[in-house]
């Protein structure tokens, strides 16, 4: 790196901290994690990487390793939730790949979780485990600081919020609190061994791809995973509106389940009899952040805890990636510490609209998935079973303007455009340290 060198703390030690650590340290920078949690990453279950996150870990050379912990499904399959008809398949594998040039991969986030970690600390990265951070305070002249639960205090020239949906972090930033709101949903999650499976045929087939049932008020989602030979089933339905919130998963009885989903395919409900660990917990959401930075220009909100949002287009992490990718290239631009602040100013006006319009369309699959029963259904099921993809066909995969608008984006890309903008002096909002450039 030819320019100024920082350091950065970032609080968090989840995908997103993680990811922003491995591009931060990759252009030279030296990054400390403050993680609360004592161990690294050992909950969770399936997530999907689609090619706008697999392209990051491309870039920083980490994807071969992503590949060898994951499935590439060949094909997803949506389906009516009555009697399972395929309603409307959407090819995957090489061939998307192909397309945008990064595949689309399902991992366990477990797996995912210690690769990043792993590579971050290769690229130098320190992780500290058992480390809250209670508060954070910044100014323009002596950096920022955070305020450990051990009453300790550490500074930084720069501090990144990775601190997830629940940011402490933000509501110091920001002077004000983001209470949760009840989705109205339930999430299920149940895990079943690949092998029960296959002791049927018609079950056996669902382990060769993404399969969706999209029924009245809820959905289903189900995929393979590498990790253990399991097999994931991700629910949502709507809760009656006295439902008890609950915060974090809690085991249910398959029984129960079932009970949620009546009159749904069967076999949907066949599947379902296989699990042996079914969890369930309320679908809370937060506004985003209206403000993603410091008035001093020193501390940032990132992934999550900026833009957090609902499960339904399966881009959460993907967008932390993106905005990872994006600070890596700002950043390794700077030539002087005065730079910080326009460096931040850039990655919100590029990253911000970009995540309210996912969280639009979040809300805009949520209804269409879990669409009641009437009219409107069977006008969505007849437009996925006899129409080629169009804008707007309610396969959010198969839609070709969504698809590629998802999928096509390169972070990398646009981080580099915009700093061609800041380096003739044309980028609106900073506040003229373009004039320290020199090779951007």
């Amino acid at each position: 790196m030819d320019g100024a060198r920082l350091s950065v703390i970032i609080v968090g030690g989840g995908l997103g901290g993680l990811a922003t650590a491995i591009g931060l340290q990759r252009v030279g920078h030296h990054v400390v994690i403050l993680e609360k949690a004592p161990v690294l990453g050992d909950i969770g279950a399936g997530i999907q990487m689609p090619p706008n996150a697999t392209r990051v870990l491309q870039q920083w050379g980490i994807l071969p390793e992503l590949e060898k912990l994951s499935i590439a499904p060949g094909k997803g399959m949506m389906r009516s939730y009555r009697d399972g008809e395929i309603l409307s398949t959407v090819v995957m594998g090489d061939d998307l790949c192909q397309k945008y040039g990064a595949p689309y991969l399902l991992v366990h986030r477990v797996d995912l979780h210690h690769l990043l970690a792993d590579a971050a600390q290769r690229e130098g990265a320190i992780i500290q485990l058992g480390s809250e951070v209670t508060g954070i305070t910044s100014s323009a002249n002596n950096g920022a600081f955070v305020q450990l639960a051990n009453n300790t205090s550490l500074s930084a020239d720069l501090v990144l919020a990775a601190d997830g949906e629940r940011s402490r972090c933000r509501s110091h930033l920001l002077g004000q609190e983001f209470p949760w709101r009840d989705s109205g949903d339930h999430v299920f999650r149940a895990i079943i061994p690949i092998q029960a499976l296959h002791q049927n045929d018609q079950l056996g087939q669902l382990t060769e791809g993404l399969n969706w049932w999209i029924g009245p008020q809820g959905n289903a989602l189900t995929y393979s995973l590498k990790r253990d030979n399991l097999f994931n089933i991700v629910l949502t339905q709507a809760h009656a509106p006295d439902a008890e919130v609950q915060f974090a998963p809690k085991p249910i009885a398959q029984p129960e389940v079932a009970a949620e989903f009546p009159n749904w395919d069967p076999l949907f409900h066949r599947l379902l009899t296989l699990a042996n660990s079914c969890s369930r917990w309320t679908l809370l959401h937060t506004d985003m952040a209206p403000r993603w930075t410091a008035e001093a220009g020193n501390i940032a909100l990132v992934g999550d805890a900026a833009h957090a949002m609902l499960p339904y287009t399966g881009q959460g992490a993907a967008l932390a990636f993106e905005d990872a990718a994006t600070l890596s290239i700002l950043f390794a631009s700077l030539t002087d510490k005065s730079q910080i602040p326009d460096m931040l100013t850039i990655f919100e006006t590029i990253r911000k609209p970009r995540a309210a319009e996912m969280r639009r369309r979040v809300q805009i699959v949520r209804d269409i998935y879990s669409m009641p029963d009437g009219d409107q259904q069977h006008e969505r099921d007849r437009q996925l079973r006899e129409h080629e993809p169009f804008d707007g066909y309610p396969n959010i995969l198969a839609d070709p303007v969504l698809q590629r608008w998802m999928f096509g984006y390169n972070a990398i890309e646009h981080a580099r455009e915009a700093l061609i903008k800041f380096g003739k002096g044309e980028f609106p909002g900073t506040r003229g340290t373009w004039k320290s450039t020199t090779h951007l």
